[in-house]
């Protein structure tokens, strides 16, 4: 769940959008995946059961189906890069192991990833993460790339190149020159 037990999105990670979600293998007619912002959600609470809303993905198989398999949520996150940690709840129930993992789309990557052994009860696990493996390092682009190297060119080529033999010269011709036509006077 990307939301604090209490729905109020404090957690510094939230859905921003979903889209899409479905099953990658195991497809059954009475599997159901939901994914979406302030979807309702019930638990056990001193023998009552009470129902709360948050961001969430959410998967039902069925009472003891321990067939593999895997479903997913494309969702577009908004995560807090100010806060020095952020949290989702991880929420199991039965005798199954669930692995739970953010990939990123762009680097083919995995941000995070966590296994949850279920013992027959509800479980809900806080897992805390760093902000920062959701954002991408800063990268030099094509053309700071080709300003660098031009510019190493250009001071390959002048410390190899006999500039300063070159004005040493030049300016011994000067001062030469300059000495004759005072010794001509």
């Amino acid at each position: 769940m990307f939301d604090d037990l209490n729905g109020t999105n404090t957690n510094g990670i939230r859905i921003a959008a979903v889209l899409s979600s479905g099953w990658l293998t195991a497809k059954n007619p009475d599997y159901t995946i939901d994914a979406g912002r302030n979807i309702a959600w019930q638990y056990q609470s001193y023998n009552q059961t009470v129902v709360r809303y948050g961001d969430q993905v959410e998967f039902f198989k069925g009472l003891m189906n321990f067939q593999y398999s895997e479903a997913y949520a494309d969702l577009t996150l908004d995560v807090n890069e100010s806060m020095p940690q952020v949290y989702v709840w991880l929420m199991g129930g039965g005798n199954g192991t669930s692995t739970f993992e953010i990939n990123s789309l762009t680097t083919g990557g995995t941000i995070w990833r966590d296994v949850i052994v279920g013992n027959g009860v509800t479980q809900q696990v806080k897992r805390v993460m760093s902000p920062q493996g959701f954002f991408a390092l800063g990268r030099a682009g094509d053309l700071t790339v080709m300003a660098w190297l031009a510019g190493a060119l250009v001071v390959i080529i002048t410390l190899n190149f006999p500039v300063p033999e070159l004005l040493a010269r030049k300016f011994r011709r000067r001062r030469h020159s300059s000495k004759r036509s005072r010794d001509r006077k």
